[in-house]
């Protein structure tokens, strides 16, 4: 039978009742309800239960649409001013009919709508006609204040966006005076070039004017939220998701978490979408990280879809975030613990770092110099004058360039720090910090930790790019690892820690002026000092070389990322990978026909538009041509490799989720931290693909109006 494009019940969904003219709604009401044989089959375990025309008989008041395949109740869909699924989304369950249709004909709704139903079909005289025009009049009216409130209700959800995705307080700091605060500031420019528009909101102020806290907090929660639906149905459609977890301790002063989640979309793209900060102050044990974890995830079916887990931060260094993840994997057996490689060596210096006391202090004193500098215009402006600007370091590598700035410039710097200890025009705090500064560059302990992580920088900085580079190359990189670690074993002989001491204590001396007692201190010599640096010179290597060891002991688990290395097509496809295959058996045979995937390779190995291409650019390939389900296996591989936070490049890294998240919470103004403005800030690329949907206010309306009891009307009739 041909489909049914349309019938008075889709136009009934479409237009309501009440808001016909007097003729049509006569019209509707004279040819009473439809009666189609429905073909729509539901099973049920082992049984098969379809349509019954009976039920028409049974039930006096069903009606049904061959649009939709659904059943409905005739008087509701009519005259029901209430939502229900009997008057709007449809009913067919056919199991539970049955018993849902005795509780609907029991239930006020309906035999009201029943009720005035037949009294329309028995209504003819001129008066009930004139009440009947005056009920739809009425209608209008209301419904043309319904479209008010709503257009009102469209500039402050605009408001709160605008100044949530540019990270400013609503309120700001001239609340109370006559300027208002940011919020209300824009509120007037929004509505100045509407008059019509305005004079309704400033007449109706008394009853809602939008301005309070609570409803700002509340229009952002809306927003965030119908952003979070998009999302989960992004995740329901996609087959593999990993979830990145970091502290936000090192940025914020808050115990918090925050949540990410990458997966691939439906058109092939790679997403990282942001769930929010959770607050783990209270508990941070791993059975209650766990259930944080839980809370946000268990809606997308992880235990099957979980391929990956990753952990970021300083609570990386305590062993919760260990317990965690083990406690993740025995309900996901296949979500492994990975990293992104150059992220890993990030953690490894930054752990190697922490464990020592000594170095503790020394980067946090470094990280410092370039924080100083850019706290104010001025500062900066004689920094430029007299050195040069030092980068600011953004991921844990610029802490090399950082480092090599200060080793070559400590003269110049010296010079600045000394220039603003004894200009005038500066501040307390300001001279405060820079007689620090100036001290630690003037300290032989600081200047030889600078020239010992020089040395292992240089070393570090060709694997970092390597890393970066050849991350699906699993074997190349493991090498590179092993050549890494004994490299920096290398630096522990004599020759090589007394090159670095010695360039320390030359680098001292050649300052203007060092201070006398340390002077006197290196021309005497004092082996117990030249002892104890060296011990402080080979805990720093033995913390990194463990580091590396453990970091990546894993990392031939993911031998099976070659596969996806294009530029080695042309030669899998003379000798097919074994060796990785067996890998990705191991790790995830049980998401693969893998008898399927090895055939599907051999024919992609073989074809030219596969080979040198990136992985998102071969799902793109897929996607456009068609090829999704023809080779399901492969896409199902590579959308795998995608989701796998390893394969990370340097591109995409930089402007990850969790770079985002960081950058927000060193700008964002507020300490909360809401997590609703969160999301509107660092997911704005997505906000701006849904604000351009048709329905996008309609959806996020709809969810203020749900949220609680409203004093103005926001639905229409």
């Amino acid at each position: 039978m041909a489909s049914v494009e349309s019938d008075i019940i889709s136009d009934l969904r479409r237009i309501s009742f009440t808001l016909r003219s007097h003729e049509e709604r006569g019209s509707i009401v004279k040819e009473g309800r439809l009666t189609p044989a429905l073909e729509i089959v539901k099973k049920d375990g082992r049984r098969t239960r379809q349509f019954q025309p009976s039920w028409y008989g049974v039930h006096k008041w069903l009606t049904g649409s061959a649009v939709t395949n659904k059943l409905y109740c005739w008087p509701c869909l009519l005259l029901s001013t209430k939502k229900h699924i009997w008057a709007n989304e449809g009913y067919c369950d056919w199991k539970n009919l049955s018993r849902s249709a005795s509780l609907h004909r029991s239930s006020h709704e309906h035999i009201k709508n029943e009720v005035s139903l037949k009294r329309i079909e028995h209504e003819g005289t001129p008066t009930v006609m004139l009440l009947r025009e005056q009920r739809r009049l009425a209608v209008l009216e209301h419904n043309e204040k319904v479209r008010k409130n709503r257009e009102v209700l469209k500039r402050l959800i605009d408001i709160s966006v605008v100044l949530s995705r540019q990270e400013v307080a609503f309120r700001g700091r001239r609340e109370a005076e006559e300027s208002g605060g940011h919020f209300i500031e824009l509120v007037s420019s929004f509505f100045r070039h509407d008059a019509e528009l305005k004079g309704y909101w400033q007449t109706n102020a008394s009853v809602f004017s939008g301005l309070s806290k609570t409803i700002q907090n509340e229009l952002i929660e809306c927003v965030a939220e119908e952003m979070a639906a998009y999302v989960d149905r992004e995740i329901e459609d996609c087959s593999f998701f990993a979830c990145e977890v970091d502290e936000t301790a090192a940025i914020s002063p808050l115990s918090q978490l925050s949540l990410v989640l990458r997966y691939v979309d439906r058109k092939g793209n790679t997403q990282e979408r942001f769930l929010g900060f959770k607050d783990v102050g209270a508990d941070r044990t791993a059975v209650a990280l766990k259930q944080v974890v839980d809370s946000e995830i268990s809606k997308y079916n992880y235990k099957g879809k979980l391929v990956s887990q990753s952990y970021d931060g300083a609570a990386v260094l305590a062993g919760e975030l260990g317990g965690l993840q083990t406690l993740v994997k025995n309900d996901a057996p296949q979500a492994l613990l990975v990293h992104c490689f150059a992220h890993r060596l990030n953690l490894i210096l930054q752990q190697g770092a922490q464990c020592i006391k000594q170095t503790r202090c020394f980067f946090a004193t470094l990280e410092g110099f370039p924080t100083f500098f850019t706290r104010s215009s001025k500062c900066t402006e004689l920094l430029d004058r007299i050195v040069g600007r030092i980068p600011f370091p953004c991921r844990w590598t610029s802490h090399s360039t950082v480092l090599h700035a200060i080793a070559s410039e400590r003269e110049k710097l010296c010079q600045v720090f000394q220039e603003i200890v004894d200009g005038s025009g500066w501040d307390g705090e300001c001279r405060r910090q820079a007689t620090g500064f100036l001290a630690k560059l003037n300290d032989f302990q600081f200047i030889f930790l600078s020239y010992s992580y020089r040395s292992i920088f240089a070393i570090t900085d060709v694997l970092y790019d390597v890393l970066q580079k050849n991350a699906a190359d699993v074997n190349y990189c493991d090498s590179q690892v092993q050549l890494t670690i004994t490299m920096i074993d290398d630096l522990r002989k004599e020759e090589q820690f007394k090159e670095v001491f010695n360039s320390a204590v030359t680098g001292l001396v050649d300052l203007p002026s060092p201070p006398e007692t340390l002077r006197l201190k290196l021309e005497e010599g004092t082996p117990e000092d030249g002892q104890n640096y060296f011990l402080l010179y080979n805990d720093v290597i033995d913390n990194i070389i463990v580091q590396l060891l453990l970091r990546f002991a894993d990392i031939k688990a993911l031998h099976f990322l070659e596969l996806s290395d294009s530029s080695k097509f042309l030669s899998f496809s003379k000798q097919f990978p074994t060796d990785a295959f067996t890998s990705l058996a191991n790790s995830y045979g049980s998401c693969f026909d893998l008898d399927r995937l090895k055939n599907e390779f051999g024919v992609i190995f073989r074809d030219d538009q596969f080979q040198n291409r990136s992985v998102s650019d071969i799902l793109l390939l897929i996607n456009e041509t068609g090829l999704c389900e023809v080779l399901a296996e492969v896409y199902r591989f590579f959308c795998l490799i995608a989701t796998i936070p390893a394969t990370a490049v340097s591109e995409e890294s930089r402007f990850s989720c969790l770079e985002r998240i960081k950058a927000y919470l060193r700008s964002a103004v507020e300490q909360d931290h809401l997590s609703a403005r969160a999301t509107v800030s660092i997911e704005t690329k997505l906000l701006s693909f849904l604000e351009t949907q048709p329905n996008w206010y309609d959806h996020v309306i709809a969810r203020f109006a749900s949220k609680k009891e409203r004093c103005i009307e926001l639905h229409y009739k």
